[in-house]
C-alpha cells in the first residue's frame, strides 16, 4: 500500500523539520510536535496492518485509515501555521514551503481514493489561500502580486491534481485489463498443457493394446505379406507416437520446463548409434549413409544423451526423408583450433548433418524453423511431417547452449548442431558390470507382480512376456498388490499409477514402508504419464524405472533385467 511505500519519505523530511523547528521555534516545541506526529503515523499504521496487496480493502476500512490520515495532515500544516505566526518575518518563507511540500506530496496519492488526496492536500491549500490574505498585514503591489501568486499555486495544484487522477485512473484500468489479460493467457496455457497432459494420458492407454498387440502378431508365425502389414502397423504407430511426442516435447520448450541431464557419455558411440538406426531406412531407399568422426573431437564429455539423440535423430531422418539419390552424412567435428574451454570448463562440440536430396530455397532458410512449417505446400503433401521436428531440435540445440543452423550451399542441405559441454576422461568401468552375469539367475524363474486395472494393456503384458518363461501375476489395483506381496515373494513389481481402490504411488509408499513384503523389491511404473519430466519424478518418489506406454517388448524386458539381473541376458531373451 502507499502509506506503507512512503513511510521513509515522510519520516526522513519530518526529522529534517524537527532539527529546523528546534533551531527556530526552540526544542520543546519542536519535540511536541514530533511527538504527536508519530503517534498518529502510529495510529495510521495500525488502520492499514489488515490491508493485503491486491486486494481492495473494505469501505469501513478504507474511512478509518482517512481518519487517520487527518491528524497527520494537520500536524504538517500546523508547523506551517506556526512558522507563519512566529516573530520573524522570514519564516513565512519556510511557511509557504511546508505548505507546498504537503501540496507535492499528495500527488503520490493519486491512485487512491479522492477523499485521501483531498484530505493530504486540503490544509495545506487552505493555509496558502488564508494565511497570506487575512494574516499577512503588508501592503502594496509586491505583497498583492504574492497574494494572487500563491492563489494561482493552490489553483494550478488543484488543476494538477486532478488530471494527475484521471491520468492515474486511466492507468490503473489499463493495468487491471493488462493483468486479467496475464491471468486469461496464464489459464489458456494451464488448460492447454492439461489438454496435452490428458490426450497425451487418452491415446497412449488404446496406442498400448494396438502396439503391443502388433508387436505380438510380428513374433508369431507369418508369412512374408502378413508380417509387412504388421510392420506397417507398427511403423504407423510409431509415426503417430512421434506426433504427440513432438507436441508434448514443444509444450515444455514453449513454458520453459525442458530439464536436461549432465551425464557422461561416449559421443562417438552415441553419433555412430544414431547412424546405425537409420541404415537400414536408408538401404531400403537404394541411399548410403556415412558416420564421419574427427579424430580431434572429445570421446567423453557431460551431456544429454537422450536430448542430443532427438537432435541428431531428427536432422537424420529429414535428410533420408526429402534425399532420393545420393545420400547422407554426419559429421562430428572438434571445436575450432582457434577456440578453447571457457573459464567454466565447456567446449564446442560441432555436428552436421549433410544430405543430396532437393535442399532447401534460400527464402525459407529461416522459415523452417518456425513451429507447424515447412519449406513449402507441395513438401507437406509429398514428405509429410507436422513441421515441428527443426523447430525443437532447435529449441533443444539453444538449451544446451549452442544452436542449429542450416548453412548456404549449393545441392542437398547442411545443417549444423553445435552445443556445449564439458569434456571428461572415460569413467572406469564398473566392478559390477563385469561380474553381474556370472551371478544372474535363469529368466524362467523370474516372479513379476503386475499392478494393472486396464484388461487391454494385462493381455499386452501378459503376451509381451509369455514367450520369456517370467511368472507373471495379475492383480487389479495397488491394494491387491500389497495383499499379493504378503503372500508370496516377488522378484519386480510392475506398478501402474491410476486405478481404482489404491493408486500406484499409494501402493509404492506402503511397500517402502515394509507394509507388504520385501520394502526394496524393485517396483517399475508403468503408466501412460509419459511427459518431459515423469520419468523424473516417479525416480523421486521412489520407482526404480519408468515406462511410458506404450510399451515395447525390448523396453519392457530390459528395464525389468535391469532392476534385477545385467541387460545382456535380457536383450537374448527379447530376441528369442
Amino acid at each position: 500500500m502507499d502509506t506503507h511505500r512512503l513511510l521513509p519519505s515522510r519520516l526522513i523530511p519530518a526529522l529534517a523539520s524537527t532539527a529546523l523547528t528546534a533551531y527556530a521555534l526552540g526544542l520543546s516545541t519542536a519535540l511536541t510536535w514530533l511527538g504527536a506526529l508519530l503517534l498518529c503515523e502510529g495510529f495510521a499504521r495500525l488502520t492499514t496492518r489488515r490491508f493485503k496487496p491486491e486486494i481492495p480493502g473494505s469501505i469501513a476500512m478504507r474511512a478509518i485509515f482517512v481518519l487517520a490520515a487527518f491528524p497527520i495532515n494537520f500536524l504538517w500544516a500546523g508547523l506551517g501555521a506556526l512558522f507563519w505566526i512566529s516573530t520573524k518575518a522570514d519564516f513565512k518563507l519556510a511557511a509557504v514551503a511546508l505548505w507546498a511540500g504537503q501540496i507535492i506530496f499528495a500527488q503520490n496519492f493519486r491512485h487512491q481514493p479522492a477523499v485521501l488526496i483531498a484530505s493530504a492536500a486540503g490544509a495545506p491549500m487552505v493555509c496558502l489561500a488564508t494565511f497570506p490574505i487575512f494574516m499577512f498585514p503588508a501592503h502594496g503591489i509586491g505583497a498583492e502580486i504574492a497574494r494572487a501568486a500563491l492563489l494561482m499555486v493552490v489553483a494550478t495544484s488543484v488543476s494538477v491534481m486532478v488530471a494527475n487522477r484521471a491520468a492515474a485512473r486511466r492507468m490503473d484500468a489499463l493495468t487491471r485489463g493488462l493483468r486479467e489479460e496475464r491471468e486469461r493467457a496464464l489459464e489458456a496455457n494451464r488448460a492447454k498443457s492439461t489438454f496435452v497432459a490428458v490426450t497425451s494420458h487418452e491415446l497412449r492407454t488404446p496406442m498400448n493394446g494396438l502396439l503391443g498387440m502388433a508387436y505380438a502378431l510380428d513374433r508369431s508365425n507369418l508369412n512374408e505379406a502378413q508380417r509387412r502389414h504388421v510392420r506397417l502397423m507398427i511403423k504407423s504407430g510409431d509415426s503417430l507416437m512421434q506426433v504427440l511426442n513432438d507436441v508434448l516435447d514443444l509444450s515444455k520448450i514453449e513454458a520453459g520446463k525442458v530439464d536436461l541431464d549432465h551425464v557422461a557419455l561416449n559421443l562417438p558411440d552415441l553419433v555412430r548409434a544414431a547412424g546405425d538406426a537409420w541404415r537400414d531406412a536408408a538401404a531400403e531407399k537404394g541411399l548410403w549413409l556415412r558416420v564421419e568422426i574427427d579424430p580431434a573431437a572429445p570421446d567423453w564429455i557431460l551431456a544429454d544423451p537422450q536430448r542430443i539423440r532427438q537432435v541428431l535423430m531428427n536432422l537424420i531422418s529429414n535428410g533420408l526423408k526429402f534425399t532420393t539419390q545420393g545420400g547422407v552424412t554426419i559429421q562430428l567435428a572438434a571445436a575450432a583450433p582457434s577456440a578453447s574451454p571457457s573459464a567454466d570448463g565447456l567446449s564446442e562440440i560441432r555436428l552436421r548433418v549433410i544430405d543430396t536430396g532437393v535442399g532447401v530455397d534460400a527464402d525459407f532458410h529461416d522459415r523452417i524453423f518456425d513451429s507447424f512449417t515447412q519449406a513449402d505446400n507441395a513438401v507437406s503433401r509429398s514428405h509429410g511431417g507436422t513441421g515441428l521436428g527443426l523447430t525443437i531440435s532447435r529449441a533443444l540445440a539453444r538449451q544446451m547452449d549452442g544452436d542449429l543452423m542450416l548453412e548456404n550451399g549449393t545441392g542437398g542441405a547442411t545443417f549444423a548442431f553445435s552445443l556445449r559441454a564439458a569434456p571428461i576422461a572415460a569413467p572406469a568401468p564398473s566392478e559390477d558390470d563385469e561380474t553381474q552375469d556370472e551371478a544372474a539367475p535363469d529368466l524362467e524363474s523370474l516372479r513379476v507382480l503386475m499392478a494393472e486395472d486396464n484388461a487391454i494393456n494385462q493381455v499386452v503384458v501378459r503376451t509381451m512376456l509369455e514367450a520369456t518363461g517370467v511368472v507373471l501375476t495379475i492383480v487389479d489395483d495397488g491394494q491387491a498388490a500389497l495383499e499379493a506381496l504378503k503372500r508370496e515373494a516377488f522378484d519386480v513389481v510392475l506398478m501402474d499409477i491410476n486405478m481404482p481402490v489404491m493408486d500406484g504411488m499409494t501402493a509404492l509408499g506402503a511397500i517402502r514402508a515394509g507394509a507388504a513384503g520385501d520394502p526394496a523389491v524393485p517396483v517399475i511404473a508403468l503408466t501412460a504419464s509419459a511427459m518431459s519430466g515423469d520419468r523424473e519424478r516417479f525416480l523421486a518418489m521412489g520407482f526404480d524405472d519408468h515406462l511410458g506406454k506404450p510399451i515395447r517388448p525390448m523396453e519392457l524386458l530390459s528395464s525389468i533385467c535391469g532392476a534385477v539381473r545385467p541387460k545382456g541376458r535380457c536383450a537374448e531373451a527379447a530376441e528369442a
